[in-house]
């Protein structure tokens, strides 16, 4: 019971009761001590009639009974009285109104406990009306909230100060409401996030797409010596290469986007880790005469997943290559404290305009002197892989001079 009287309506409510308990209870008392008065008055009435008959017929008999009037009659008396009295008459079963002081204190009793009662149902009634009313006019303002929030409306909240369980239904109102709403806004981003993949896509398929279907008409349309003939197919098979990389990329940045990759991480050496993208890209470095110099330091033990980090590494490392000439060099460093783990990779390439810095993490952005072949989806794919390992990447930059990739994983 007691865990109902936190509630401040339910105290209110029973000190209401209580206090008009006490006022019947008092009014009663008060209305029954008058009527037993006037019966007493009634009573001494009737006596006195019987004593001014006595005493008129004999005196000397008042001495015996007037001390009965006042005191306890013994039994045997008593009965030996009522058989007098009835054979006059006298019973209880007559009528009350042949006891005219008793039968106007009945009446009187009577009638106060149908006003009581009649005074106590109205006050009842009312107690009841207003306490329901308020309780139902809070609940259709609960209820008008939530067909809002149906509605879409999100601005709206139900304002509750006091303690007890509307208060309670009140905040968890107020925090279904955001539920709700971060519900929603999630839905209309995976919506917009799926419109905005198809739309990337499209556009990026649409090029190769083309240039195959162009290659393909040629080849069944006319006559080709074998040299040309090799040509194109050499310059589909390169379309399909990078549709094929090109695919896969996006489908990976989706599934991250969308949180749809679990990885399997494991405290391993990062070091190890950076020397296989090194050795993935070796053959490419080699062709573009691009040095790629890793400062080994103590083996570094850190908790990620191996094959998702060494595409990010790669994906910067290939960025920094095509976008350093031959000779230059591409500097790996990793620094530990006890704070974080941070990797800085430092080119000695053409370096990137303040104009692109901003965007060179956007999917799809390509800077003024990317390369026609370039997508600008490599350094997005990163970058969300770093952040999905708890880490951030940020770059710095200065033309003709060349470009540092800072990548931090804080220590937890």
């Amino acid at each position: 019971m007691g865990k109902y009287f936190v509630n401040p309506e339910l105290k209110k409510s029973s000190i209401i009761l209580l206090f008009i308990n006490c006022i019947f209870l008092i009014t009663t008392l008060a209305i029954i001590k008058i009527n037993n008065d006037n019966l007493k008055e009634g009573y001494i009435k009737s006596i006195g009639v019987i004593t001014e008959k006595i005493n008129e017929k004999n005196p000397e008999l008042l001495q015996y009974i007037i001390p009965s009037v006042t005191k306890e009659a013994q039994t045997k008396d008593a009965e030996s009285g009522i058989k007098i009295l009835k054979q006059y008459g006298l019973t209880k079963d007559l009528e009350d109104r042949l006891f005219p002081y008793v039968n106007k204190a009945i009446l009187n009793n009577i009638y106060c406990i149908i006003i009581l009662f009649f005074i106590m149902s109205a006050l009842l009634f009312l107690i009841n009306y207003f306490e329901y009313a308020y309780f139902y006019e809070r609940i259709r303002k609960i209820t008008k909230a939530a067909k809002k929030v149906i509605e879409g409306q999100y601005d709206i909240a139900i304002d509750e100060d006091k303690e007890g369980d509307f208060s309670k239904l009140a905040n968890s109102f107020n925090s279904m409401k955001g539920v709700i709403r971060n519900n929603i806004d999630s839905l209309n981003k995976e919506k917009q996030f799926l419109v905005n993949l198809l739309s990337d896509i499209s556009h990026q398929l649409k090029t190769p797409l083309s240039s195959m279907i162009l290659y393909n008409d040629i080849l069944l349309t006319k006559e080709l010596s074998k040299e040309k003939r090799q040509l194109f197919l050499e310059n589909n098979k390169k379309q399909l290469y990078r549709m094929d990389w090109l695919i896969k990329s996006i489908l990976k940045l989706a599934r991250l986007d969308a949180r749809a990759i679990e990885f399997s991480k494991e405290s391993i050496s990062l070091n190890e880790t950076i020397e296989n993208s090194i050795d993935a890209l070796r053959e490419k470095a080699g062709e573009a005469k691009v040095s790629v110099i890793f400062k080994k330091t103590d083996d570094i033990n850190f908790e990620h997943d191996r094959r998702w980090m060494e595409e990010a590494f790669i994906n910067i490392i290939k960025n920094d290559i095509e976008h350093t000439p031959g000779g230059g060099e591409i500097k790996i460093d990793i620094i530990e404290n006890s704070i974080y783990v941070r990797i800085e990779i430092v080119d000695t390439g053409e370096g990137i305009s303040k104009a692109d810095l901003p965007n060179v993490f956007k999917r799809f952005y390509k800077a003024k002197n990317s390369s026609s072949n370039s997508v600008g989806i490599g350094l997005s794919l990163s970058k969300s892989i770093i952040e999905a390992h708890n880490g951030i990447i940020e770059v710095q930059s200065k033309l003709k001079i060349g470009s540092k990739f800072i990548i931090t994983f804080l220590k937890y």
